[in-house]
């Protein structure tokens, strides 16, 4: 089997913490062995797309979605890279890395393309790029890995700034957001926040609405879609869009957000992304390439064995040995052309 396996293989079946120590116990191995057989980062993404071009092959229509996320780091303050990030989850600051990353779905399977750090604002210097320049370079990467198909580009909230919609107005590009309700924007002539146009609300049946306003000068399609929990309580959230579909569609297309979402709540919980405990930033940024190619070759299973879920894919590669796991995937070294054996 190809070296590029055996790392992530072994963070699908561990039950325990991933150090290098734990993960060496599995196959009698020292943790300085599993050290070394820790591929770079390059090695693991150009896996990621090689799994993902396989799994959408028949694919005409895919939806790319980037995102970011806090991988904690306990002991951060000895781990080059680390800084600062305020936690909403827990409202305070903590150490840690934030991760961004960006994955291919079609609603249904979702595989990791590639991740970056974005680095905390006491660690940053003027030569490191912005945000969203790392955005705009992402989105172009996956448009070469994915060659002929139709991309629509989705992010959350913290990524809908003037910079980003405007370049994707510009270079034709179809791109959806979530807007905030207290976004000012123009309509009919006037300003107006998002939240107060009454012609933007829902009404009888209807789950969503669009309607065309000026944003800064650009010219963007927003969608409030409203939305009705188990308890019947009602809420709308808003969409903004560089292209024109049907109401309907601008929520459909935004649903498959959903897939990278679930990406880092499973590799998070059940892969181990946060557990490297190296001082060494490349080695952590190596780990959680690894880890992202874990939870790739996941999807690769789920898909083959039909599974519901990336969790129960798990569970069940959990009960096998890693020899055995050896053999089951060794489609995936055909898949890779043995590039890494």
């Amino acid at each position: 089997m190809s070296v590029i396996l055996e790392y992530p293989l072994l963070t699908i079946v561990s039950t325990g913490k991933r150090s290098f120590e734990a993960l060496g116990r599995i196959i009698n191995q020292s943790g300085d062995t599993i050290k070394r057989h820790l591929r770079p980062a390059e090695e693991s993404f150009r896996s990621m797309h090689e799994i993902a071009n396989e799994i959408f092959r028949d694919k005409e229509k895919l939806v790319v979605a980037i995102d970011d996320t806090l991988v904690k780091k306990f002991f951060s303050r000895f781990m080059r890279g680390a800084g600062l990030f305020y936690d909403t989850k827990i409202c305070r600051l903590i150490m840690a890395y934030r991760l961004l990353v960006i994955a291919v779905s079609d609603g249904r399977y979702t595989i990791p393309l590639r991740c970056t750090f974005l680095f905390a604002k006491e660690l940053v210097k003027k030569t490191i790029e912005s945000k969203n320049d790392l955005v705009k370079q992402l989105f172009l990467t996956a448009e070469k890995l994915l060659p002929n198909k139709i991309i629509t580009f989705l992010a959350d909230g913290a990524f809908a700034s003037v910079e980003l919609l405007g370049w994707a107005i510009q270079t034709n590009r179809s791109l959806q957001v979530r807007m905030h309700s207290n976004r000012v924007v123009e309509y009919h002539g006037k300003k107006i926040a998002i939240r107060d146009i009454q012609k933007l609300r829902p009404k009888g049946r209807q789950m969503a609405r669009t309607i065309t306003v000026l944003w800064h000068g650009l010219t963007l399609y927003i969608t409030a879609q409203l939305r009705i929990d188990k308890h019947g309580k009602k809420t709308v959230v808003y969409q903004a869009a560089t292209y024109k579909v049907k109401p309907s569609f601008h929520v459909r297309d935004y649903k498959k957000r959903w897939g990278i979402e679930k990406l880092f709540r499973t590799t998070k919980q059940y892969l181990g992304l946060q557990e490297c405990f190296s001082t060494n930033m490349d080695t952590q940024l190596n780990h959680m390439a690894a880890v992202l190619l874990a939870y790739s070759i996941v999807q690769w299973d789920m898909k083959k064995r039909k599974y519901d879920t990336p969790e129960k894919a798990i569970r069940a590669l959990k009960k096998k040995k890693v020899d055995l796991l050896q053999q089951r995937f060794s489609r995936l070294d055909q898949i890779f052309g043995y590039t890494y054996a």
